[in-house]
Formats: C-alpha cells, sequence, structure tokens
C-alpha cells in the first residue's frame, strides 16, 4: 500500500502524518510518498529528507514546481504504481492528518472482500484542533454523493481506479477536487464502501483551504455539475433513485412482502418482509443518515394499481398524491368511471373515504404517530383526497385498502415498542436524511416533484403536450403523431397542461403510454405584464413542479401548449429534444394576436424544430424570421381511418341521390367557427336539410339555432356516416389552421364549403373539389355562403363532379407514416441524452 501526502506550507506538522504512515500495523507493506509541491518554507523538504534517510525504501519525497492539490496528489500517484507494480491501493493522506494504527490494514481487507466494484474505502471523520466527529455511516449512495461529499480524500483507492485514467483535476485549484473525483469514479462504474471506526484523524483549523472552497460553493459545484451533466440527466437520476433509495414503500394487499419502488411497473429491488420493512423504518428514524426508508408509504391492491396502470394515470396519480403530502400526513386516492374515454381528477380536503383504493402516507408522520403509540386516526387528521376517474371500465370495484393500513400501522406500532434501547450513533452528522433524496433534484435540476417514471431499457419516451385534450382537430392530430412515433419505437406519454380532465376514446388511449394531467391549477396561465408582438407571454406560476413531470422524457412535442414554452429551454439544457407544433394562427375578434404562436416566437431559441401543418404556417413563420432550416412542414389529412367499402358504398349512393340539398356542420360551438355565421346561413336557405355535430368549449353555450339540430360528437364511425349522409360540408369559420374535417368530408365524397382562412387554399382547389368562400364583413360572407348552396341545390351535376373530384383528391394523400417522416427523421437524428 501506498500513502500520497502533498506537502505545501505545514513543516511542522508533515512529520506526525509521515510517522502515523510508518506506525501502520498488519501484514501489508506500507510507503509514504512526500510530494513537496514547490513549498517555499525549506523545512519541509528538511523534515522529508531526514525521515526518507532515516527510514529508506518506505518514506520517498518528490519535487516539482508548485502545480496545486490535484497536480501533487497525481504526481504521488503515478510514481507509486510505476515503482511498485505490486501495489493494490493508494490512501491520500493531507499532510496536517494522521492515520490510526489498523487504518490501512482494515481498509485494505475490505477493499479486497468487496470485490472489483468497490473503487474505494472511506472512514469517518474524527477531527481534532477544533474537536468535532462526524459520521459517514451506511451504504454508498450515488445520488447522494452529487448533493453533499460523504467521502473525504483521505481514503484508500484500488489501483483500478488508476488504471481507468482516473486522476484528480489539475484545473481545481479553489477546493472539492475530491468531491470532483469520487463523482467521476462513480461515473466510471466504481462503488465507495464505508470502514466504522476507522481511526482517521483529521485537523481541523478555523481557516484553510476547506473553508475558502465553502464560500466559492455555488460557482465550484456549478462547474462539477456541469462537467457531469451526462451524469446528472434525468433519466439517469430517477434510475440511481430507483437502485438506491426509493421513494415508495408498497404494502400490496394479500401480499405478505413489503416492496421498495419509484416505479410500481418497473421494481428494481427485491421484496422484503413486511417484518423487515418495519424495521428497516424504525432504524431510519433513529439513523436518517445512514439507513434509507422510502418517504411514502403506499397501500394498494394489485386491482387497484393494473386499473390506474390500464387507464394510464398510474404515475400521474403518484406524482399527484407526492405534491398533495407536502400539505398533508396522509391521501386518500378513490378509483371512479364515468363513461368510456373521459379521465378526471379532483382533490379535496379530509380524510380519505372508506372506498379508498390507495393510500398514500408520509412515512415520517407514519412513524412518529406509531412510535408515540397514537391511535390510527391521528393519522387521517391531516389528509387530502384524489378522485380519479378512469377512462376504462372497471369489472370491479377495486378492495379498499383503509382497515388494512390500520392493521400495518399496528404492526408498525409494536415494532417501535420493541425497538433496542440504544443510543445511536455518538459521531454528529452532517449529512441530509436518506429519506429527503427526492428532494434533491431541486439542487440537481431545477425539478420539485419528478414523475416516478422509469424508462424500459428499450425505446424512449416523448412528451405530447397539449393544453386541453378533448378529441378537437388539434387532438387527433397528435393522436396520430402518438401512433406512428409508436411505431417508429417511441413512448408517447400525453401531458394535458390546462385542464383536470380529458376525453380519450380507447383508441386514442391506445396510442399513449401514459396520460400526465397537471398540478392544481395547470400551467396554461399568461404573464400579461411581458408581451410579445401584443400577445401575452407564458406566466406559469410552479414551473419545478412542471418541469418535475416533465424531466423524465427524452423529447417534448409542445402542440399550442402555451406553459410548455416556458419549459422548453430548461428541458433542452437537460438533454431533451425539443419540438413546437403549429397549427392555427390564432387571433381574438377584433384581429388582435392571441395566444400560442406569437408567444412560440418569443421562445423559438428554445426549440430544436417547428413542425406546422401547412405551407402557409412555413412562410408566416419565415416572415417572422424563423429559419428555414428548423421548419418541418407535416400536412395534415385525416384525422383517423374509413373502412374503404363504406366510402365506395356512399359514392355509389352519389350518383343516384335525390332531395333537398344535405348540409353539415362539425366544430366547435364558439366564435372561432362562425356558429353566428352559421345561424344566419341556416336563415337564408329554408329550402335545404341541415344536421351539425360538436360541442361548446366556452363557459356558455351558444344560443340555439332554429332549423338546426346539434348532435354530440361523433366518433370515427359516426363520423363518416354523418359525412356520408351529407352533400356538403359548411365551415363558415373566422379563422382556421388547417382543418381535418375537409380531406375527411373529401375521402366521403361530401363537398366543403369552406371560408378562405388559413390553409384551406392549401387543400380546396376552388370550384373542383370545393367551394372557397371569401368577403371582408359578416353579411357578406353569410350571403355568399347561401348563394353557392342555393347553386349546387339546383346544379346537381356541378354538385356530383365536385363530389367525384372531392373523393378522387383524398384518395390520393400519403398516410401519417409518409407526411411525418421528415419529422421523424429530424427527431431520430438528433443527439439523445
Amino acid at each position: 500500500m501506498a500513502v500520497i501526502i502533498p506537502a505545501w506550507r505545514q513543516p511542522a506538522l508533515l512529520a506526525e502524518a509521515i510517522l502515523s504512515v510508518l506506525a501502520q500495523r498488519g501484514s501489508r507493506e506500507v510507503a509514504a510518498v512526500v510530494v513537496d509541491d514547490g513549498c517555499p518554507m525549506p523545512e519541509t523538504r528538511e523534515v522529508a529528507l531526514a525521515l526518507a534517510r532515516a527510514h529508506p525504501g518506505r518514506v520517498f519525497l518528490l519535487r516539482q514546481a508548485n502545480a496545486g492539490l490535484s497536480a501533487a496528489r497525481n504526481a504521488g500517484i503515478d510514481f507509486a504504481l510505476r515503482a511498485w507494480p505490486g501495489c493494490r491501493a493508494l490512501f491520500m493522506l493531507d499532510a496536517d492528518n494522521r492515520l490510526g494504527p489498523r487504518l490501512i490494514d482494515r481498509a485494505a481487507a475490505l477493499l479486497e472482500e468487496s470485490g472489483p466494484g468497490t473503487g474505494w474505502v472511506y472512514p469517518d471523520f474524527d477531527f481534532f484542533g477544533i474537536a468535532e466527529h462526524a459520521s459517514a455511516a451506511g451504504e454508498h449512495s450515488r445520488f447522494l454523493h452529487f448533493l453533499e461529499n460523504t467521502s473525504d480524500a483521505g481514503s484508500l483507492v484500488s489501483r483500478a481506479v488508476f488504471e481507468a485514467g482516473l486522476r484528480f483535476d489539475e484545473t481545481m485549484r479553489q477546493g472539492f477536487e475530491d468531491w470532483d473525483f469520487w463523482l467521476r469514479v462513480a461515473a466510471a462504474g466504481f462503488r465507495g464502501r464505508h470502514l466504522p471506526m476507522a481511526g482517521f484523524r483529521y485537523r481541523r483549523r478555523a481557516g484553510g483551504m476547506r473553508l475558502d472552497a465553502e464560500r466559492r460553493r455555488t460557482a465550484i459545484l456549478a462547474g462539477m455539475r456541469g462537467r457531469l451533466r451526462r451524469e446528472l440527466d434525468p433519466r439517469r437520476l430517477l434510475a440511481l433513485e430507483a437502485a438506491e433509495l426509493p421513494r415508495f414503500l408498497l404494502f400490496r394487499s394479500g401480499y405478505g412482502m413489503a416492496e421498495s419502488v419509484l416505479d410500481p411497473l418497473r421494481p428494481a429491488r427485491a421484496p422484503v418482509t413486511r417484518d423487515a420493512a418495519r424495521r428497516a423504518v424504525v432504524e431510519a428514524s433513529r439513523h436518517p443518515q445512514a439507513v434509507h426508508a422510502p418517504p411514502f408509504l403506499l397501500f394498494a391492491s394489485g386491482e387497484a394499481l393494473k386499473a390506474l396502470a390500464a387507464g394510464k394515470l398510474l404515475h400521474n396519480t403518484l406524482w399527484q398524491a407526492e405534491i398533495l403530502l407536502r400539505h398533508a400526513d396522509a391521501v386518500g386516492v378513490s378509483l371512479w368511471t364515468e363513461q368510456p374515454g373521459r379521465l378526471l381528477l379532483e382533490r379535496a380536503e379530509g380524510p380519505p373515504p372508506a372506498e379508498a383504493a390507495l393510500l398514500l402516507f408520509r412515512t415520517e408522520a407514519f412513524g412518529e404517530a406509531a412510535a408515540l403509540g397514537a391511535g390510527f386516526e391521528t393519522m387521517l387528521r391531516r389528509a387530502a383526497r384524489l378522485d380519479v376517474t378512469l377512462p376504462i371500465s372497471l369489472p370491479a370495484a377495486p378492495p379498499p385498502v383503509l382497515d388494512e393500513a390500520a392493521a400495518e400501522f399496528a404492526a408498525f406500532s409494536g415494532c417501535f415498542a420493541t425497538r433496542h434501547p440504544e443510543h445511536g450513533e455518538w459521531r454528529g452528522d452532517w449529512r441530509r436524511p436518506r429519506a429527503h433524496a427526492h428532494q434533491g433534484y431541486a439542487e440537481l435540476i431545477g425539478a420539485g416533484a419528478v414523475l416516478p417514471w422509469l424508462s424500459p431499457a428499450e425505446g424512449r419516451d416523448i412528451a405530447i403536450a397539449v393544453p386541453i385534450f378533448e378529441m378537437g382537430g388539434v387532438e387527433r392530430v397528435v393522436t396520430n403523431y402518438a401512433r406512428i412515433l409508436r411505431e417508429r419505437g417511441w413512448r408517447p406519454h400525453l401531458f394535458v397542461t390546462g385542464s383536470d380532465s380529458a376525453w380519450l376514446p380507447p383508441d386514442a388511449l391506445a396510442a399513449f403510454e401514459t396520460v400526465q394531467l397537471p398540478q392544481r391549477g395547470g400551467i396554461e396561465g399568461t404573464d400579461t405584464s411581458r408581451t410579445h408582438s401584443g400577445a401575452a407571454l407564458p406566466g406559469v406560476t410552479n414551473s419545478r413542479d412542471a418541469l418535475g413531470q416533465f424531466a423524465p422524457m427524452h423529447a417534448m412535442l409542445a402542440t399550442h401548449s402555451h406553459g410548455a414554452h416556458a419549459l422548453a429551454d430548461v428541458l433542452r439544457g437537460l438533454g431533451a429534444i425539443t419540438i413546437a407544433g403549429l397549427h392555427v394562427i390564432e387571433r381574438e375578434l377584433a384581429g388582435a394576436p392571441l395566444g400560442n404562436p406569437h408567444a412560440l416566437l418569443a421562445h423559438e431559441d428554445s426549440y430544436d424544430a417547428i413542425a406546422v401543418v401547412s405551407d402557409g404556417l412555413r412562410r408566416w413563420c419565415l416572415a417572422q424570421g424563423v429559419s428555414a432550416s428548423k421548419l418541418i412542414l407535416v400536412p395534415n389529412g385525416p384525422g383517423q381511418a374509413a373502412a374503404p367499402e363504406a366510402a365506395a358504398s356512399i359514392m355509389a349512393e352519389r350518383e343516384t341521390r335525390q332531395g333537398p340539398l344535405r348540409a353539415l356542420f362539425i366544430g366547435r360551438l364558439d366564435p372561432q367557427k362562425g356558429i353566428d355565421r352559421l345561424r344566419d346561413i341556416v336563415a337564408l336557405t329554408p329550402g335545404i336539410e341541415w344536421r351539425a355535430a360538436g360541442r361548446a368549449v366556452l363557459d356558455r353555450a351558444p344560443e340555439p339555432i332554429p332549423g338546426l339540430v346539434v348532435e354530440p360528437p361523433a366518433g370515427p364511425r359516426e363520423l363518416d356516416g354523418l359525412l356520408g349522409w351529407a352533400d356538403v360540408l359548411v365551415l363558415p369559420s373566422r379563422f382556421e389552421g388547417s382543418p381535418l374535417t375537409i380531406p375527411e368530408a373529401q375521402r366521403m365524397g361530401c363537398v366543403p364549403i369552406v371560408t378562405r382562412t388559413g390553409a384551406v387554399g392549401e387543400m380546396i382547389e376552388d370550384g373542383v373539389d370545393g367551394f372557397l368562400i371569401s368577403g371582408r364583413h359578416d353579411p357578406e360572407i353569410v350571403s355568399a355562403f347561401a348563394e353557392r348552396l342555393g347553386a349546387l341545390q339546383a346544379d346537381r351535376a356541378t354538385l356530383r363532379a365536385a363530389s367525384a373530384s372531392a373523393f378522387a383528391r383524398a384518395a390520393a394523400l400519403p398516410g401519417w407514416g409518409q407526411r411525418m417522416a421528415p419529422l421523424l427523421d429530424r427527431i431520430d437524428k438528433a443527439p439523445h441524452p
């Protein structure tokens, strides 16, 4: 064994350090290598030379021009490795510290028995000078090592570490070079191991390099972590958390074991008996810095977990509960079904109901109440509720877990009552409790509650962010994106950023890996004091939790999600690919700029690419100064597949169709879609048969339109039926992007009559496969619609010709995979974490 002792301005103390090396006991040969780092005090050289002469072959002196502590250590390391091929490990000893007589022998034995994965053995801190004792007990955690330096440089390091090319960073001359070294050693696959009662004597004085480093802590850590950016990738941190410091202690109903998990779908640790889990919680309460117990207890039946996973809401529910547990001791989760496809999340204060299918507790509060012998009901006084409406039908209500949690509480109380009456570790411990490790994401990546999602080994995760999801045009487009991305090897996750509810029919639900509803209030707020091109910028009030929700994703496609713009730059900094989706240029009724497109321009530098659905939008972006290389054209097409035989049958029937002209409106019942214009058009066309399908999305539904019955939004099959029934599709919109209903209508031979706005001119050849209506004012536009409808009512030959042309145009459209090819290539070729 070799002990490396850098020497600089401490000649009076150097002899003590060398003599403590010479006093080592045991069967191993130990030599001291003193590196005089250009010390201006001649006594340093004199002391080292005197001891080297007195102990030939045991003490060696190297001299070099002053290059700093790291360079001095590296010089000693390189000398020892060359001089002694049989030297198996090296100890780094500062010149003012001392070694206990059996430290090297005991540390070497522990290093040898630990196997090749252990790279170093580190002791506790027994300070003298300013007397103090600090514990470093517990299993080494790489996750916690990112947050605090749990190993002093005074550690025994395996030769294998240095043969892997690792050395101290010689550019770090202001401190924490040992912390940086351990992190890089861990990144290379090595782990540390604690040596209890080692006898390491650390001299502490009022000043010195350590205190200088603490004063510069923020800047030094920023540089260290910047160099370790790959290791601080959120996906890697989550995998570390799962393996070392899991967040949930899971008690499954009817299962005699307990599981420490981050993601219940992918446990990373073997289950233990419930009694062993309770004992771990008791030990963690006495030694919180050395023993880990998950910060949250989770009681659930297998049926409840399966139902949440099938409804794609398991991970979101756990994330929501963690946020609530900041201000509550317990959270009860009840599962409901309303109608197929409907997701809903509701929060409330108060004790969990008897039918709660999941119960979560703060382990600390649970343990304190059990230790005090309090009743179980005391745990429920500071409680919150989550009512989760799943989009799937439950074959049976999951069994409640309240009674099982109460029984487990009684078992915990007994475990605390029979614990051994020891006084605990006599050394102090400056480290954070291990149960608080999950809070370290705030320091490491700036995130609050991080979504407990573990990526499987295969595939990549992409967030598809939209403000609402009610199966409108944008939602149907991104659902198709999700399907194609899944075929390409991605795992699409739906992030609804502005609503606690969503509607996903079974085919849409199947396209997504998980569904993520936002924290209370969502992130779609705006800051009216800050505008860009007249539009308010995002005003995200709790960006830390929002960032934590997105953090596990490898990529984000934000489609008209105003709040996602505020996160894009940070996510990109964390290694995620960021893409914005642009479907329409929004404006207020008076014509003023509105919302997402203008906020997107303000955040354009935060995105790797912008996907636009029309050439008109591409040209608008170019006019706003967006680089052409950043823009990707992904033209819209039908939102869902249609049965070919249905379209062919409809087209044959159209050849002989008689009776009044059939007109159809499909869309949201709001001013953007021109619902007031539609009212006047219906009034001017009494001889036409009208139908409509849609729903209001504003707080107040529009006034009824005489002569028009509005049906609920249609599913894919019903939509094709409506379009097959109609001769014409009427869309008197004030502004549009690239509406899916146009190619969907054309596919069924239904002729679109649409206001000339947005990109509809790219989807219709006026007078050939549809008709475009122009005008400056509402009366002019309404009159033009009525005239066109009257003309087609009278001229069925023109109607049939337009129907045939529309059908042919739709048949020639490429599929979603072909349309998305440029976007897929851009995502796949981007550098990944």
